[in-house]
C-alpha cells in the first residue's frame, strides 16, 4: 500500500491533508475509526467520508499481496490425523503471519447478513487487528463471554469486539458484565437484564466464532490462558481443574486431553456461550500456535468443537509428530 498525492487533492490542500493523516491512521496504524475520531477530534462519519475520499483520490492505493506462505501438505496431515474440517498453516512462526492468515481465512468465511462471535485473548486481538477493511452494516460482531479487570485492555473481549465492528463497519453486540458470577442464580438475574440479554441471545444465530485455545502448561510448557490471566478463578478451583486432568479451555470451557470438557459447575456460573451453542456454530476457527500449546491444542481439536484451526508450521508438526 502506497500513499500518492494527485491532482485532484492538489486543488483541496487543507482537506487533502487530513485525508493523508486519517488514511495513516486507519491504514498504517491499524486505529478504528472511532479512535481515529476522538484523536483528531471530529465525528466517525467524517472519517469514514474521509477514507472513501482517500480511496477514490488516489491518497490511497490498496495493492493485494499473496497471503503468507502456507504449508498445505502439513495442513492435510493436521485435518487426517484429527478429523479438524480445515487446517490452514503458516510456514512462519511469526504471530503476526499467524494473525494474517488467520484474519484472510475469516475474511473468506464472511457474509453479507453474516453474525460473527468473538472470544477473548492476544492470538483473538492480533486476528481482529489483521482483519481487511470493509463497510457492511449488515454483519454483527457479538461478544461471546464477559470480561474482567485483570484482563490486558488489547484482550478484554468487549474492545476487540467494538475494534471488528469498526473495521468492518459493522454493528457490535458487548456484554456488560463479567465472566463469571458467585452463583448460577446470581448468572440467571444478569442474562435477565435487558442490556445483557440482547447479546446473549444471538449466541443461537452465529455463522462463524473465532476464539483462541487457552493452554494450562504441563509437561509442554508454561500456562497462557486468558481464563487463567482473568483472576476470574481462585488458585484452589484452577488446582481443581488440573486434578481433574484439564489441560486448556476454549473461551471458559475447560476441556482434558481427550477432548472431554470438565467443571461444569463452573460453566454454570459463567456469563459467556455454552458449550451446546458453540457445537451448533456452522463454523468455529480456532487459531493457536506455540510448540508450548500442543497437547492444549491436541484436546481442543479431540472435543470436536473446532471446524477451522489456524496455526504454524512447527505447532502442526508438533500436532502429528
Amino acid at each position: 500500500m502506497t500513499f500518492q498525492r494527485d491532482t485532484a487533492a492538489a486543488r483541496a490542500p487543507v482537506d487533502g491533508a487530513l485525508e493523508g493523516r486519517v488514511a495513516r491512521l486507519f491504514f498504517e496504524r491499524q486505529l478504528t475509526k472511532v479512535e481515529i475520531a476522538t484523536r483528531l477530534g471530529i465525528s466517525r462519519f467524517r472519517v469514514a467520508r474521509l477514507l472513501d475520499r482517500a480511496l477514490a483520490e488516489g491518497i490511497v492505493r490498496i495493492e493485494f499481496r499473496d497471503t503468507p506462505a502456507q504449508d498445505r501438505a502439513l495442513g492435510r496431515r493436521v485435518e487426517d490425523r484429527f478429523g479438524v474440517g480445515r487446517c490452514v498453516v503458516s510456514e512462519s512462526d511469526d504471530d503476526r503471519a499467524v494473525a494474517r492468515l488467520g484474519a484472510e481465512v475469516i475474511d473468506g468465511l464472511l457474509d453479507p447478513g453474516d453474525a460473527i462471535g468473538i472470544a477473548w485473548g492476544s492470538t483473538v486481538a492480533r486476528v481482529v487487528r489483521a482483519m481487511p477493511a470493509r463497510d457492511d452494516a449488515t454483519i454483527d460482531i457479538v461478544q461471546l463471554a464477559g470480561s474482567s479487570t485483570s484482563l490486558d485492555a488489547n484482550e478484554d473481549p468487549g474492545d476487540l469486539t467494538r475494534v471488528l465492528a469498526e473495521r468492518l463497519g459493522a454493528r457490535h453486540h458487548r456484554i456488560h458484565a463479567p465472566a463469571f458470577v458467585e452463583s448460577t442464580e446470581l448468572r440467571g438475574a444478569i442474562v435477565r437484564q435487558p442490556e445483557v440479554a440482547a447479546t446473549v441471545v444471538r449466541f443461537d444465530g452465529l455463522a462463524v466464532a473465532v476464539l483462541g485455545i487457552g493452554s494450562f502448561g504441563g509437561h509442554d510448557g508454561g500456562a497462557s490462558s486468558s481464563l487463567l490471566r482473568s483472576g476470574a478463578l481462585s488458585t484452589g478451583e484452577i488446582a481443581g481443574l488440573t486434578g481433574v486432568g484439564a489441560v486448556g479451555d476454549l473461551i471458559v470451557h475447560p476441556f482434558t486431553a481427550d477432548g472431554q470438557f470438565v467443571a461444569p459447575d463452573l460453566a454454570a456460573r459463567a456469563i459467556a456461550i455454552s458449550i451446546e451453542q458453540l457445537r451448533a456454530v456452522p463454523t468455529v476457527v480456532a487459531v493457536a500456535a506455540g510448540r508450548a500449546k500442543v497437547g492444549a491444542i491436541r484436546g481442543a481439536l479431540a472435543t470436536g468443537v473446532i471446524g477451522v484451526l489456524v496455526t504454524d508450521a512447527a505447532t502442526a508438526a508438533g500436532l502429528v509428530a
